[in-house]
C-alpha cells in the first residue's frame, strides 16, 4: 500500500623501559575475560564499527521492494529488468534483497484491486529474473501483494526466486569474508490468514504479524550466528503506525520480534509497503535502537527508487537513488553521525589528525572522471584517488587522506562530489574529537564497546593508551 505521507595499536616503550604499569593492562584483560565468561552470545554487534585506514573490509548490497510486475500502466517490469541487469552489472553488489509485493495480484484491473493471485504475472516476474540471479545472489520475500487469497503463500513458494530454491517463506543469508561473518534475515511479516483485500479498514485485508511458527524461525536464525559481526533484518511492513490510515504494519508478534532484534544486537530493519522512502532509528522496546530504513516502490507510484547499502569496517552506510540514474554516491567512511536522522549511537567519532580516511563508492554507467571532497561546505574541493587495481572494490572505491589537525572540535561535514554521467554528491556529518583516546564508538567513553572494537582491530591504538583511558569520559 501507499503512504500519505514521507516518514518524516600496540606501542612500544624505550628500550628496557615498561611502556606502561602492569596492574591496568591485567585488569583490562580481566575485565575482558570475565565479559566474555558471563555474557550471552548474541547475533550482532552495532557497536562495533570502527575508523581505520583499511581500504579492504568494505562490501554493499541492493535494497529494493514494492516492484508490483502486472501493475495496469506502471513501468514495473522495466524496472525490475533494469534492476537486475543494468544496475547489477554497474552497482556489482554483493547481493539484491526485495522485500515484497513482487506482483500486483490485479493481473492489470482498472480499478486496481488485488484479486488475485495470477500465474500470468508471476511468469512474467520469472521471465525477467530467473535469466539474471541466482537464489545465492537475489532475495525477494514475501509482501502483502502475495498474501492476497492465499493463505499459505502457494503461488509465493512455487514462482519466487527464494520460494523455489529453499521451499519457505522466510530466508536467512551470510556473507563470510575474512574480516568477519554477516547475517541477514528475510521475514515473512505478510497476512497469514489468506484474507482478500478489503477497503475497509483497519486492516484492509492484510492484517500483518509474525506467528509463533515465524517467531521460532527466526529466533533459531538469530542463535545460529553468534559470531557474526553484524545482523540487518528485512521485512515488507513497517513495525508501527506511518501516520497514515491507510498504511498497514506489523500487529501481532511485534513485540517479540523487537525483542529478538534488541536481545541479538541487530543493527537495521529494512522495509518497503509504504511506496515512500525515508531513514529513521526505531527505538520502541529497545535499549537503544536499529537503523529503520524504509525504501520507496520500484515499480509503481514515482520516484521509483532502490537503496544501497554499504559496510566498511562494520559501519553502516546508505543512499537511496532513483532508478536509471547515475552516479550513485556513497560515503562509507567516516560513518555518518545522523544516519537514521538522528545522532545514532553506533557512530564513531573522528580524531583531530592529519591523514584522516575519506572513501567513498562511486557507480555509474558511464566513465568517471573525478571525484573530489571538500569540508564544512565551504573552501577548496580536494582531489581523491580509484584505490588500487588490486582493491577487493575497484574500481568503485575512491579514496583520500583528509587533513583535520586544524579543525575546532565538534561537529563538521564531509561532501563528496563525482563527475560522470551528470554531477551527484553525498554528504556526512561527523564528530571531530581533540585526540585519538580509545572512544571508538563516539559515544564520549572509553568502555567495553571500544575494547571491543579494540581486541578486533589492534592496529588502531596501542593497549597502555587505551588501558590509561579506560573508564574515563572523554567529550568536552
Amino acid at each position: 500500500m501507499k503512504s500519505m505521507e514521507r516518514l518524516s595499536k600496540i606501542r612500544c616503550g624505550s628500550s628496557g623501559i615498561p611502556a606502561f604499569r602492569p596492574w591496568p593492562l591485567a585488569a583490562l584483560l580481566v575485565a575482558l575475560l570475565l565479559a566474555g565468561s558471563f555474557s550471552p552470545a548474541v547475533a550482532g554487534n552495532p557497536h562495533s564499527a570502527f575508523y581505520s585506514a583499511s581500504n579492504d573490509r568494505i562490501f554493499w548490497f541492493i535494497h529494493a521492494s514494492d516492484i508490483h510486475v502486472g501493475t495496469r500502466g506502471s513501468t514495473d517490469s522495466t524496472n525490475l529488468q533494469w534492476l537486475v541487469t543494468t544496475a547489477k552489472n554497474t552497482i556489482n553488489p554483493s547481493f539484491i534483497v526485495v522485500t515484497g509485493d513482487m506482483t500486483d495480484s490485479t493481473d492489470g484491473n482498472i480499478l486496481g484491486y488485488p484479486n488475485g493471485p495470477y500465474q500470468a504475472e508471476w511468469d512474467q516476474y520469472k521471465g525477467i529474473v530467473d535469466p539474471n540471479v541466482t537464489s545465492s545472489t537475489y532475495y525477494d520475500l514475501p509482501g502483502n501483494h502475495e498474501a492476497y487469497n492465499d493463505q499459505y503463500f502457494a503461488y509465493y513458494l512455487a514462482n519466487s526466486v527464494q520460494g523455489r530454491a529453499m521451499g519457505r517463506t522466510q530466508h536467512s543469508w551470510t556473507r563470510s569474508l575474512w574480516f568477519g561473518e554477516y547475517h541477514f534475515l528475510g521475514v515473512n511479516t505478510a497476512d497469514n490468514t489468506g484474507d482478500s483485500f478489503s477497503i475497509l479498514p483497519p486492516y484492509f485485508g492484510d492484517h500483518a504479524g509474525l506467528d509463533s511458527t515465524e517467531l521460532a524461525f527466526i529466533t533459531s536464525e538469530l542463535q545460529a550466528h553468534p559470531s557474526a559481526a553484524l545482523t540487518l533484518v528485512f521485512g515488507h511492513h513497517p513495525l508501527a503506525a506511518t501516520g497514515s490510515s491507510t498504511d498497514t504494519y506489523v500487529y501481532y508478534g511485534r513485540d517479540e520480534f523487537v525483542g529478538l532484534m534488541n536481545g541479538n544486537g541487530a543493527s537495521l530493519y529494512g522495509y518497503g509497503h509504504t511506496h515512500d522512502s525515508g531513514e529513521s532509528f526505531y527505538t520502541a522496546g529497545m535499549t537503544e535502537g536499529v537503523f529503520y530504513f524504509n525504501v520507496s516502490a520500484l515499480g509503481k507510484d514515482s520516484p521509483n527508487q532502490y537503496t544501497v547499502t554499504a559496510i566498511d569496517c562494520n559501519g553502516i552506510a546508505s543512499v537511496t537513488q532513483t532508478v536509471n540514474t547515475w552516479p550513485v554516491v556513497l560515503i562509507t567512511a567516516p560513518m555518518d553521525r545522523y544516519l537514521g536522522g538522528t545522532v545514532n549511537p553506533f557512530a564513531y567519532s573522528v580524531s583531530k589528525a592529519p591523514a584522516n580516511p575519506i572513501r567513498a563508492l562511486v557507480f555509474d554507467t558511464a566513465a568517471v572522471s573525478q571525484v573530489q571532497y571538500r569540508i564544512d561546505s565551504a573552501g577548496s574541493w580536494f582531489p581523491m584517488q580509484r584505490a588500487a587495481t588490486g582493491n577487493p572494490s575497484y574500481p568503485h572505491l575512491w579514496e583520500a587522506a583528509w587533513n583535520a589537525s586544524a579543525l575546532a572540535a565538534g561537529e563538521h561535514t564531509i561532501e563528496v562530489q563525482a563527475t560522470g554521467s551528470t554531477v551527484r554528491t553525498d554528504t556526512v556529518r561527523v564528530n571531530v574529537q581533540a585526540a585519538a583516546t580509545g572512544d571508538f564508538t563516539g559515544d564520549c567513553d572509553v568502555d567495553g564497546s571500544d575494547l571491543v572494537i579494540l581486541i578486533a582491530n589492534t592496529s588502531l591504538m596501542d593497549l597502555a593508551t587505551f588501558a590509561q583511558n579506560f573508564g574515563k569520559s572523554v567529550c568536552p
